[in-house]
């Protein structure tokens, strides 16, 4: 058998077309589980196997390590199985870790040392503020996390201060601009660069020296890009750059799962690629693999209501499964216990391992109530997304210590851990060395050094910091000949950070030890994995470089929680999709938007979340929800609504409350002599919703409860300053706590407390 038949051989049509078109630019349009890594990996061992191409020529880029080191496995996998020696490495990662291998050849000439190190969102946070402190800009009137922000979006788009000022178009306000100029003088006097510096002077080297593009366009004959999707401006323009050379550019991704705008993301990028290439070959993959027939009808379904997509189908051959569930429960507390006691019931009848759930959620807020009935009934679980392991206290400690020990122009790594653990050192101390580190133009390494020499402080201060700068020195010397184990053991050890925590037995302690442990075992790992490459300058930078899905374990057999956005790319047989309502999904923000392509980035992150799931899905929402204090009746999200009503079993718990038993409701079962009218066709059931809420506006016969002289009764017509005009529907309670059940013009009920409502008649 020859090679191409070797790797086509179990491949539907498209996809093998996919494989064998090799030369050209080509847009693959690959929906929800229809093989896409399958068709990337088959396509690069195809050239390999062919001859075409040399590993080390083709450059593939996806977003997450993950990602990256499964399809490295399955590559090789794919040629060994044919019989064919790979002579060279692959270069196959995520767009910020080929930036990094390209900065340590290169960044000397960005006027960096070769040793730079990498920031986090933290230690990027920390130096914004150090800078607002320099330019005396109050944090509480202009938040340093406003300027972050502003700066990764004025990086994303290719802008460097400079830039940012000739733009013909105000961008950003003067006093950004001012920070992000005196931010960058910061970052580059500690040889550091942010996450998203390694994209953006990628780009400027390439600009800036057009012989060294020029190299890498020559080395990278076939480029590959997946989750084109997700595609920001800068990667766009990396990318452009590449493949401008020889245009052998092969995209994967799916517009139906463009869902992350907020970080930058650009829809356009593969919505115009046949723009950007009028030659481009469109390959379509409509096959689903991945889920059930109904979830894939009801997904498909959903989706068709976006008008920013291209013209394709995802069908299935898969048998029709279970109805999706849809499940009505009367809070959020009733939610949770349902999803727990499904799971459970589920479990204890033998379907699958924890493993097999996941729950996912619009907001990491929604999280608490979900934990708390799991852990109610003894059901293990895993938060994705919440404090990650290389963000504990203890590990960037210890992180710090590595990062000051090859970098010691790094002074935020030096201000965390100068006294840490205690050494006398206090923060009156610790400004005067930063202040005079400014003054003369040094790290506070240096200038730590030189006031010691000059003897700025008294001879007990001078003391504690020249026994600080001993052992930083000390480690320092150590790192460049100790192998990476043999150092961390070092730096346990000299900086009597873990005898520390041993003397102080409380629990939190031994966590912090325990943590420590899992640090030792990571880079022992590490040190498995990358033999003679494992130093600790690349340690340091893998540890920088991994995300949330990345760290997801999937050995513990526990139940998976996440948000909606980290979900992608994974699935799971068994998916609950939880707190589908108005105004939460989708958001409020999105709901009143004037712009649709809001609600359309939500419509795609329900559509995401659907197809996670294999076997069965469950979509379900609460009638009340307890938001800042504050009890919030939202109808159910219009995304349940857009799937027909022959592929739902709808279920309900909730009690109807009066007026909606008076006025009728869309979504109540036979507790109340009626059938669900989920059962209906959708325009009978939208018709009764519409009916029952409209009919709400007036209530000529309603009495006043009792509420005697109380200003506002039921009926009334009522406006707040922020949410509009709404109708008073319920009233309870006297005097100070007199509350009322307002429904507004967009269909949601609040509750307010009428003595802090800001409610006027109308």
């Amino acid at each position: 058998m020859d090679v191409l038949d070797f790797v086509t051989k179990n491949l539907n049509p498209a996809q093998k077309d996919a494989v064998e078109t090799l030369e050209g630019p080509l847009l693959i349009l690959a929906g929800a589980g229809s093989g896409k890594t399958r068709v990337l990996t088959h396509r690069m061992a195809n050239m390999i196997g062919q001859g075409v191409a040399a590993s080390d020529e083709i450059l593939c880029v996806t977003f997450t390590n993950k990602a990256a080191k499964e399809m490295e496995h399955r590559i090789y996998k794919i040629l060994s199985d044919m019989g064919a020696v790979v002579q060279t490495q692959l270069w196959i990662s995520t767009f910020h870790s080929f930036c990094v291998r390209v900065l340590r050849q290169h960044i000397t000439l960005l006027d960096y040392k070769p040793f730079f190190g990498i920031y986090d969102s933290s230690d990027q946070l920390s130096q914004i503020k150090k800078v607002m402190t320099a330019l005396d800009i109050n944090d509480k009137m202009y938040p340093a996390k406003n300027f972050q922000s502003r700066i990764s979006s004025a990086k994303m788009m290719g802008l460097s201060p400079e830039g940012l000022e000739k733009s013909s178009k105000r961008l950003m306000d003067q006093k950004t601009v001012e920070v992000y100029k005196a931010y960058e003088r910061e970052m580059k006097k500690a040889n550091s660069l942010d996450f998203d510096d390694l994209l953006l002077k990628t780009y400027d080297l390439f600009r800036m020296y057009p012989d060294v593009l020029q190299m890498y366009q020559k080395k990278f004959r076939y480029i590959m890009v997946d989750e084109y999707q997700d595609t920001n401006h800068i990667q766009y323009l990396l990318v452009q750059m590449l493949a401008s050379a020889h245009r052998n550019l092969c995209v994967v991704g799916d517009e139906d799962q463009s869902i992350y705008s907020w970080r930058g993301a650009d829809i356009k990028n593969i919505l115009d690629f046949e723009k950007d290439f009028r030659d481009a070959k469109v390959i379509k993959l409509e096959e689903n693999y991945r889920s059930s027939a109904n979830i894939v009808n009801g997904a498909t379904a959903v989706i068709k209501n976006n008008s920013q997509r291209k013209d394709k189908t995802l069908f299935t051959s898969n048998d029709p499964g279970d109805l999706i569930h849809v499940r009505e429960e009367k809070n959020e507390y009733e939610e949770g216990r349902f999803v727990a006691k499904t799971i459970q019931s589920m479990m204890n009848e033998g379907e699958g391992s924890y493993n097999d759930y996941a729950i996912f959620y619009r907001t990491n807020a929604q999280s608490r109530v979900l934990e708390e009935q799991l852990r109610t009934m003894g059901i293990p679980y895993r938060l994705v997304g919440g404090v990650r392991f290389y963000e504990r206290m203890e590990i960037k400690d210890m992180i710090s210590y590595l990062k000051l020990s090859i970098n010691p122009a790094d002074d935020i790594a030096l201000k965390r851990i100068i006294n840490v653990p205690a050494r006398g050192i206090g923060k009156t101390t610790i400004e005067k060395i930063e202040e005079y580190a400014a003054h003369k133009n040094l790290s506070m390494f240096e200038a730590a050094e030189k006031a010691c020499e000059e003897r700025l402080f008294n001879a007990g201060t001078t003391g504690k910091i020249r026994r600080f700068i001993d052992l930083m020195k000390d480690l320092q010397q150590n790192a460049q000949h100790l192998k990476l184990l043999e150092f961390f053991a070092v730096v346990l050890d000299r900086t009597e950070y873990l005898a520390a925590l041993k003397k102080d037995e409380s629990p939190e302690s031994q966590a912090r030890i325990e943590n420590l442990e899992e640090l030792d075992n990571a880079i022992a790992q590490f040190v498995q994995e990358r033999g003679e490459e494992s130093t600790l300058i690349s340690f340091l930078e893998e540890m920088a470089l991994v995300n949330d899905v990345d760290s997801l374990d999937q050995e513990q057999n526990s139940v998976t929680m996440m948000t909606l956005h980290i979900s992608k790319g994974l699935e799971y047989p068994y998916v609950f999709v939880v707190g589908l309502e108005e105004n939460l999904f989708p958001s409020a923000r999105s709901a009143e938007s004037d712009n649709e392509q809001d609600v359309e980035e939500e419509r795609r992150l329900a559509y995401v979340g659907m197809t996670r799931a294999r076997q069965k899905l469950w979509l379900t929402y609460a009638k009340m929800r307890r938001v800042w204090g504050q009890e919030q009746f939202n109808p159910p999200s219009r995304f349940i609504k857009e799937i027909p009503q022959n592929l739902i079993d709808f279920k309900t718990s909730a009690e109807a409350p009066r007026f909606m038993a008076r006025y009728g409701s869309s979504s109540y079962d036979s507790d109340f002599g009626g059938t669900p009218k989920w059962g209906a066709t959708s325009s009978d059931r939208n018709r009764a919703r519409t009916q029952s809420y409209d009919d709400a506006q007036d209530f000529p016969d309603y009495e006043n409860d009792g509420a005697g002289s109380a200003p506002f009764s039921k009926g009334m017509r009522v406006r707040h300053p922020t949410f509009g005009v709404g109708t008073v529907y319920a009233t309870e309670g006297t005097g100070e706590n007199f509350k009322v059940s307002v429904m507004f013009t967009d269909n949601t009920v609040k509750k307010f407390v009428v003595k802090y409502a800001r409610l006027e008649r109308v």
